[in-house]
């Protein structure tokens, strides 16, 4: 067993993912708090998500230096490696020495590698960056896959789409660290005034520039622990997620459903710009993350909110045309947020991408028989697919001629500048990306009912 380190904490979640298949976020959200140093659980953050990140490219070059592969290696001491080697090659603010020292004390745990960890990795600390790689012209597929760590399917898949240059952009804006953005609850206070209250806590704040709720926020702790979260005035929520609200453009008093509402960030948005009036049915198929919106709420101040259990696929209770906004927040790939959740490049398969729409069409099928004649359905995703975007909406608009598009140039909360973007957005349509706009990737249409 690893001491309780930073590093070794690091070590003990990295090989519960690998043996287990446990998911990274929830289950540092559970381990970290046995740390009480702020900058360690933010240590133990930054190894974690940054070995997942990177694993195929740390593997890449550490194979180099090993005589067996790193299948024949304990699962601890494939971690160890890993951890040297990401401090190595990608922590500046760790020396090197320091690196392999730790490491090597973490492996006298496992006594009969620990001498194999400390030749390893001073090998890695001297070539560095001095890596053989594959052939980029030859074999860019091969050469993006191991140098940026993604899997070789999407790598194929993308430069399809995008060419060579604007998919390296891609994988390199999903290796970079997700920033934090939080979005201001108008219910209780503005966001300039929440800017300063949080400025005087010491905490690095700047102003959203596509929706007038976001903050991006730096240098904090535990922002649970802050006096301005628990009196409900801010939630974390990527500033991407926050344009669907506006989208939406719910009025008060109106009655609003969420088809897909779980864990109610977009859900209790919509509730602010309702000022709180009106109702909004949200939908989840399990119970505890039900949970979650009555808690969120509860903290917010709001009470429009009456979440209900079912399948978005069958709506349970919910009458046909009886809505005036409906917003079908779509399971998804989850492939446009690949810099937020570290281990989800590896546990995704192309065969999702034949599956998942099936699904998704189905929910917005039943989500539009609830649009009254003259209301609105939003459709979204967090994913850059066009199985799950573009193409579902070509299909569903083909099956559907009472829905008309809705340019979403007139909509959104900031104004569009690329040609592409105006062209889609005339077609009701938005599909934002990464390595263009910044952003976590996220789809967006809009739809009206006609008589």
């Amino acid at each position: 067993m690893t001491r309780e380190t930073s590093r070794g904490m690091a070590v003990q979640i990295l090989t519960r993912v690998e043996v287990e298949g446990a998911y990274a976020n929830l289950l540092m959200q559970k381990t970290i708090t046995r740390l009480s140093d702020s900058r360690e659980r933010q240590f133990v953050t930054l190894l974690v998500n940054g070995v997942l990140k990177h694993r195929l490219t740390l593997d890449y070059a550490l194979r180099l230096h090993l005589s067996k592969p790193m299948s024949a290696l304990p699962h601890e001491v494939r971690a160890i490696l890993r951890i040297g080697a990401f401090q190595v090659l990608f922590v500046d603010k760790v020396p090197p020495a320091v690196a392999v020292n730790e490491s090597v004390e973490l492996a006298k745990s496992f006594a009969k590698f620990t001498g194999l960890v400390n030749v390893v990795l001073r090998k890695v600390l001297t070539k560095g960056w001095d890596i053989p790689w594959p052939d980029a012209k030859r074999d860019a597929v091969r050469y993006l896959s191991v140098r940026y760590s993604h899997p070789e399917w999407m790598i194929q898949r993308w430069l399809k789409r995008w060419g060579r240059d604007e998919t390296e952009a891609l994988c390199q804006a999903n290796n970079e660290p997700a920033p934090t953005w939080i979005r201001t609850n108008t219910l209780k206070i503005s966001r300039q005034d929440l800017a300063d209250l949080l400025i005087r806590d010491g905490i690095t704040v700047e102003l959203g520039e596509r929706v007038p709720e976001s903050l991006r926020i730096q240098n904090f702790g535990s922002l649970e622990g802050l006096e301005a979260f628990k009196a409900g005035l801010f939630t974390v929520q990527d500033e991407s997620s926050q344009i669907i609200a506006h989208v939406v453009a719910p009025e008060a008093g109106q009655h609003v459903l969420d088809a897909c509402s779980a864990p109610g960030g977009k859900t209790t948005h919509l509730a602010q710009m309702m000022n709180n009036e009106g109702i909004i049915q949200a939908f989840d198929v399990h119970a505890h993350k039900l949970e979650l919106i009555d808690q969120l709420a509860q903290r917010l101040g709001i009470t429009c909110i009456e979440t209900q259990l079912g399948d978005a696929r069958d709506l349970p209770g919910i009458r046909l045309d009886s809505q005036q906004r409906v917003l079908v927040d779509a399971p998804c790939s989850g492939l446009g947020v690949l810099r937020r959740r570290a281990d989800l490049r590896w546990r995704k398969a192309e065969q999702d991408l034949w599956d998942l729409p099936l699904l998704q069409f189905a929910i917005l099928e039943r989500a539009a028989s609830c649009v009254e004649v003259g209301g609105d359905l939003i459709y979204s995703t967090c994913t850059i697919e066009p199985e799950e975007n573009f193409e579902l909406v070509k299909k569903f608009r083909s099956a559907h001629p009472e829905f008309e598009a809705v340019n979403l140039a007139d909509d959104l909360p900031f104004k569009l500048k690329d040609t592409r973007d105006i062209q889609q957005a005339a077609k009701g349509m938005l599909q934002l990306l990464p390595q263009r706009h910044g952003t976590d990737g996220f789809f967006l249409a809009k739809f009206h009912r006609r008589g």
